[in-house]
């Protein structure tokens, strides 16, 4: 998923307000500090899932190469990408 910054700051916000209503955590940190230490957090969480996409599109092109004619891309893309997750511990 491509989010840009403004999004993912927003993102951050309904997080810590989501959070913060749900009493949940106690803030050891000014508010700015912690919305933007959550979204470095989806940042980072995002170009990880980025690279997982592009490595298992290398391996579906791998495998696309001798599978027979008329196999679903995307199902056998997601499929390859929820083996490469699991693999790693990566919660998609």
């Amino acid at each position: 998923m491509r989010l840009n910054d403004e999004q993912i700051i927003r993102l951050a916000n309904g997080v810590f307000d989501a959070l913060s209503r749900s009493g949940q955590m106690t803030l050891k940190a000014e508010q700015g500090l912690v919305v933007a230490r959550l979204a470095e957090t989806i940042r980072e969480d995002l170009a990880g899932e980025q690279g997982l996409d592009e490595e298992a599109r290398k391996l579906l092109d791998a495998h696309l190469a001798k599978a027979p004619p008329g196999v679903d891309r995307q199902k056998l893309f997601i499929m390859i990408k929820q083996k490469l997750a699991q693999e790693r511990g990566i919660e998609l």
